[in-house]
């Protein structure tokens, strides 16, 4: 019985998992100055070049222990 119940609960599982994956993110959330360049693409969408980079560029430097005491 209980494998029954479980084997129910999981089909059903997917069959909502599955639904729920065809919600797409708002145009609010997708077209937007700040959004994280994952790709590295250098233009932005619609085939306009970015005027800004996300990244910032810099320089990093050691803390050593040491230099707390």
């Amino acid at each position: 019985m209980n494998t029954i119940f479980f084997s129910v609960l999981a089909i059903f599982s997917l069959f909502v998992f599955m639904n729920l994956g065809k919600i797409k993110a708002s145009k609010k959330q997708t077209d937007r100055d700040d959004r994280i360049n994952r790709f590295g693409s250098k233009k932005a969408r619609g085939g306009q070049k970015k005027t800004h980079s996300t990244i910032i560029e810099g320089e990093s430097e050691v803390i050593d222990d040491e230099d707390k005491k």
